[in-house]
C-alpha cells in the first residue's frame, strides 16, 4: 500500500481519498466481485460466467494477481484458460496481472523493477490459447504490457 512507481507516485486505493471513494463506490455498486475458488476448477469461474450472462454483463477487468504463475506449475493453466474462455467478454475486457520479476528478465516496460503490473486483452489471450500459442507462463508475460 505504500509502494511507489518509478516516478515516486503511489497508486494504491488508499493513497488518496479520491482513490478510496472510487473503489468504495464500485464495491457498493457490486462492480467488484472478490472471487475465492479454484480458478482451474469447474465451479467458481463458470458460476460467475453464468451469472454475468444471465444479467447481460461482461467482464471488464479480471485481476489475477500472480495466480497464473502457480497454475503453470501443472496443467491447471489449461483448465483456467478454458474457464476464462467461457466468460462473457468483449474487446475491452482485460486481465490485470502482478508480475514478480525474480529472474532479472526484462519484459513489459523494460524496467528492472522487482514487480510490475501488466495488462492483457482477455479475448486476445484466449484466442492465442486456442491457437496453441501459449505454452508457458513467460508466453503470457511476454504478450502483456505495462499500463
Amino acid at each position: 500500500m505504500l509502494e511507489t512507481d518509478a516516478r515516486g507516485e503511489n497508486h494504491s486505493y488508499l493513497s488518496s481519498e479520491e482513490n478510496f471513494q472510487t473503489m468504495r463506490t464500485m464495491e457498493l455498486e457490486n462492480r467488484i466481485i472478490p472471487l475465492v475458488g479454484d480458478f482451474a476448477g469447474d465451479k467458481a469461474l463458470r458460476a460467475v460466467g453464468r451469472y454475468l450472462k444471465q444479467h447481460g454483463a461482461v467482464v471488464t477487468a479480471f485481476y489475477t494477481s500472480n495466480v497464473e504463475f502457480y497454475l503453470f506449475q501443472s496443467d491447471d493453466w489449461r483448465k483456467f484458460y478454458n474457464n476464462v474462455a467461457e466468460l462473457p467478454v468483449d474487446r475491452n475486457s482485460f486481465f490485470i496481472r502482478a508480475y514478480f520479476n525474480n529472474y532479472g528478465l526484462r519484459y513489459a516496460n523494460g524496467s528492472n523493477a522487482r514487480s510490475e503490473t501488466l495488462i492483457d486483452g482477455i479475448q486476445d489471450l484466449t484466442s492465442a490459447f486456442r491457437a496453441n500459442q501459449i505454452h508457458s507462463y513467460f508466453d503470457v508475460i511476454k504478450r502483456s504490457i505495462a499500463p
